[in-house]
Order: structure tokens, then sequence, then C-alpha cells
């Protein structure tokens, strides 16, 4: 795998052409893409040079110098048209007159410098000698862009092309007005080329990495940033699994898509890859994400395969996407939308291979017990900040175990977790010294308060139902009648602390400023209706000693909320 920076006329010239993989996504930028990509040109004229980002290539034929375009196809091909458009428009100038032959030479030159070659093989008999192009696009594109776009050729409806062959359209008619407002009022062939060849071709910069293979491309893909967005291996992934499909014929290869296309609308937001590493990491062995592929390769090696693939993809991506919103959902009871919950909270991802072994292999009912259990192993584990590869490793193992039927009911699956279930006294250690900062998770503090306050209360508030509102009996933002207590420099470490939280309604608690001082607050707390406050804040005073053993008391009942059913 090599790198190295190059402008867009070295890129394009020297008898090198590119193609843009037939299972490659479609052309999808839109105006504000070619608005960036116009404003940076017009800079070019001031900067000289535009860095334009990564073209990941991987050569195919060494003889002809002809490259796969691996990543960099929407930047390539919006280049292209942008060239397209200088052509066209000199092609107009001449034809009405303006410094014709001259114009007419420079469009023939703009032709084989930026676009192709005229293929000269032509029977005498042929109307027209085609354009040998530079860049093939994908499949869906590529017609379009020989026989319209190259011949300058203007469809009869334009709103009747697919998407992604209106979006080529309007990419070159985006330019040709844009290019027609800078050059039109002088109409000097000499300018607009001077401006193609010269600020453009020499000005646009690209870093060019070449790959000798599809595994160095999937890597090139975990790291490299584009323009600001992160490149998606699931590209990469996508593209090799239609290639195995495509190995039946193009109606394998059309369902292909179809199947692919579902998949990737019922994640909705959920990132393809981690989606496809999680539902792997479930039957195989764990893999990080830059194994992934070519673990993948080494198991689908064709058509059929690839469609077991893209079947259990398909149905296990409705149960992953509901993962992240139980709520809305009506594929969960109650009890499983109130686990899910909680994982939600938790930002826990590490056990979704499990879980998606077990819809698939065990009794549906029981998924309830195992997320249950799973929240309880995940808090455990989050409150005693342990590392979650080591989760993740366990999890996967587990998982397997449930597809191999060797873990077929819940009390063995959780079982086999005990590793990563932190015992009582740990975890009553780790909670008496948890920090949970309200400013990035304030529902998951919510959440332990109302789990201690239902414990001590003998209550069953629901948490997504509470009224209650979180006090910090040290303020956020304490007065300087505080230092005293709690003096300024070690203020931040008490602040978040789990002992420090309390509930209260949310009319109690807007009356309590910051300057209040603890004593007076105190008077409010006792006549809370919950107990966390009125019965578990009966201090003579606040200080980090008080607010300690409060938290050890909070500790204590914590390790028995939050208890396995299985796991002694």
């Amino acid at each position: 795998m090599s790198s190295q920076f190059e402008n867009l006329n070295t890129i394009i010239g020297n008898g090198k052409s590119y193609r843009v993989p037939i299972y490659q996504r479609d052309y999808s930028w839109t105006k504000d893409d070619w608005e960036d990509l116009w404003n940076d040109i017009l800079d070019l004229e001031i900067d000289n040079q535009h860095y334009l980002g990564y073209l990941v290539l991987q050569q195919i034929n060494k003889t002809e110098q002809i490259y796969e375009v691996i990543d960099g196809q929407q930047r390539l091909t919006t280049v292209s048209l942008l060239a397209l458009a200088v052509i066209a428009i000199l092609k107009k100038w001449a034809e009405e007159g303006i410094e014709s032959e001259l114009n007419e030479l420079r469009r023939q030159e703009e032709i084989r410098r930026y676009i192709g070659n005229v293929d000269t093989s032509g029977t005498a008999n042929s109307t027209f000698l085609p354009i040998l192009p530079k860049l093939i696009l994908n499949r869906n594109n590529d017609d379009y862009y020989k026989s319209y776009l190259l011949n300058l050729r203007t469809p009869t409806a334009i709103n009747k092309l697919k998407p992604s062959v209106k979006l080529l359209q309007k990419s070159f008619d985006f330019f040709y007005t844009k290019l027609e407002d800078k050059f039109g009022q002088n109409k000097l062939g000499a300018e607009i080329t001077h401006f193609l060849e010269k600020t453009i071709g020499n000005g646009l910069v690209f870093t060019i990495i070449e790959v000798q293979n599809d595994l160095d491309a999937f890597k090139v893909f975990e790291t490299v940033n584009a323009r600001g967005v992160k490149l998606s291996p699931a590209d990469l992934l996508k593209n090799y699994l239609f290639s195995q499909a495509a190995k039946k014929g193009q109606i394998d290869l059309d369902e292909a898509e179809r199947r692919w296309q579902n998949i990737v609308n019922t994640l909705a937001n959920n990132d393809v890859t981690t989606y496809i590493r999680h539902y792997w990491n479930s039957k195989y062995k764990l893999k990080r994400q830059p194994e992934l592929f070519k673990a993948i390769k080494n198991e689908v090696t064709d058509a059929d395969k690839a469609f077991h693939l893209f079947n259990s993809l398909e149905k296990q991506a409705v149960f992953y996407k509901a993962f992240d919103t139980p709520f809305d959902e009506d594929i969960w009871s109650n009890e499983e939308r109130k686990h899910l919950q909680v994982l939600n909270l938790l930002e826990v991802t590490t056990c979704n291979s499990l879980m998606l072994a077990f819809l698939e292999n065990c009794e549906r009912k029981d998924f309830h017990i195992l997320l249950r259990e799973i929240s309880v192993i995940s808090l455990r584990y989050n409150i005693s900040q342990l590392n979650p590869n080591e989760a993740e490793r366990l999890y996967s193992s587990v998982a397997n175990q449930v597809y191999s039927k060797n873990l077929i009911d819940v009390r063995s699956i959780v079982t086999a977790l005990k590793n990563i279930y932190v015992e009582d006294d740990s975890f009553e250690q780790a909670f008496s010294k948890s920090s949970i900062n309200t400013r990035r998770k304030k529902n998951l503090v919510k959440y332990i308060l109302i789990k201690l306050e239902n414990q001590i209360s003998n209550t069953d508030y629901q948490f997504e139902e509470a009224s209650a509102s979180i006090e910090h009996i040290l303020p956020e933002n304490p007065g300087s009648n505080w230092d005293t207590n709690f003096s300024p420099e070690i203020q931040d470490e008490f602040i978040y602390r789990i002992g420090n939280y309390t509930l209260l309604s949310k009319s109690t608690n807007n009356k309590l400023d910051n300057e209040k001082s603890f004593l007076e607050k105190l008077e409010s707390y006792k006549l809370s209706k919950y107990k966390l406050s009125s019965e578990y804040c009966l201090y003579d005073d606040f200080n980090p000693s008080a607010l300690q053993l409060r938290q050890n008391r909070m500790a204590k009942i914590a390790k028995g909320i939050w208890k396995s059913a299985f796991i002694k």
C-alpha cells in the first residue's frame, strides 16, 4: 500500500483510466456538495491549491494502467462533469462562430485531456466516433454518462430519470451555469481552458492511496477521513457480497441489491458495519472491525453463502434496530422494553451479539429474563469501570455457544457470563466511590435514584414516568456559603458523586437556589415524599464525610437491587 500527493492533471493524464466497481453506490452528490467544490475552485485563483481528500485506487490492469476506484468516485465523477461543462461551452461558442476553429480544437484537446480518447476503430459507416472514457461509472450510472453526458445530449424529461442519474445531469447543469456566469460575457476560449487546465487541473490536489488488494482497502476505510466524513467499511463489505451474488447472473445481483437496501432501510440510523460485526460475532469467534472483512471473505465464498448471510442479516436487523428504540417498537413486551432502556442508558452494545444469538436460537418468552440479567451485569460492570473489550469477548464466546446449542437456557447462559459479573463486595466498593455527570448522563442518574428510592420506600415508581427531579445537595454552581464545608479546590470532586444526588419534586427543587445552605435546604428535604431526601439526608451538616457516609448507605442498597438471580 502506497500513498502520494497528486494534482488532477497528473491523476487524469498519462494514459490512466478509472473504473468504479459495478457494485459501488450510485452518484449521490447534491447541490450543497457542488457549491462547496465550486467555492473551493474560485478560491484557487488566490490560494493556488486546494486539498480535495483521498482517492483510494487498486490497479487492475498494469499494461493499460486501469485502476479501480475503491473510494473517491463522487469527487472524480463531479470533476469530470465540470470538465464536460467546459467542453460544452466551447462547443456552443464554436457553433456560434466565436473563434470557431480554435474553440473546436480546444474542445477536442480538453476531451483528450480530461474525458477520454476518440475510438478510431469505427467503421466507415459509423455516424460518429465514440469516446473511450477515462472514467467508467457503476452499472446504474455509466450508460447515461456515456450516452448523454459524454455526447452532450439533453434528455427529453429529466424528472423521469432515476435519482442518481438525475443528480448527474443536475451536476453538469450546475457547473455549466456557473461557468456561463463567469465566462459568458467575454466568451474567450483561452480563458476558460486556462481555468480548467491551470487553475483546476493544477490546483485540485488529492492524496492517492494505491492498495494491492481488497484487504488493504478495508484497512484504509477504517482510518481515512475524506472531506470531514468518516468512510464506511460497509461499502467494501457490500461490494464483496454483491460480487459473489453476481456469479449467478444479473437476476441474483438485482436481488442482492434489494436485500441490502432492505437491511439499510431497516437499520435507519444504525451503523451498518457495526451491525454486521455484532451479528458476525454472535456466530463466529470475535473479530474487531479491522479483521471483519477478511473473516467474511474467508467464510462467504459463493453466491449461496452470500444469500444466506443476506437472509440472516435482513431478519435480525429488525431486532437490532429495535434494541436502541425499545419504546418505538411493538415487537417488545413491557418487561423487555424496561431492560432494553437500561442498556441504552448505560450505552452498552457489547452484549448485542449474545442478544441476537438468543433471539435466533432460544425461547423468546425467556428473553426478558436474559435482558434483566444482562442489565444487572452491565450496570455492575460499568459502575466498576472495567474494560468493555473483555466483556465483549465473553459475550461473543457465549453467543457462539448458543448458536452451537451448547447453551440452550437462560440459567446456563447467564452462568457462563460469571467472569464479568462483579461480585457484591467489589460492586459495593465501586458504587461507594462512583461519580456520574448529570450533564452527560442525567437519565442514568435518575434511573439509579428511582431504583434506590423504590427499594427503601417500598414504592414502584417507573423511571420514565417519574415526575421527580434530580437535586444536587452540593449545588453544581455552589455559592460562597458552601466554601467552608467544600473548599473551592475540591468541589469538583464531589458535585457529581452519587452520594450528592437526591430526589425532589420539580416545584420544590426550583425554589432551592445555589445560595441556600445545607441546613436551609434540609427543611425542604424533610417534607419530600421521597425518602432519599426526607430520611437519607438527615445530617447535622453536609461535608465530604457526610456525603461519603450517605453514598456508603446507597451502595449497600444497590448491591441488593442489581443482583443476578443465577450467579452466586
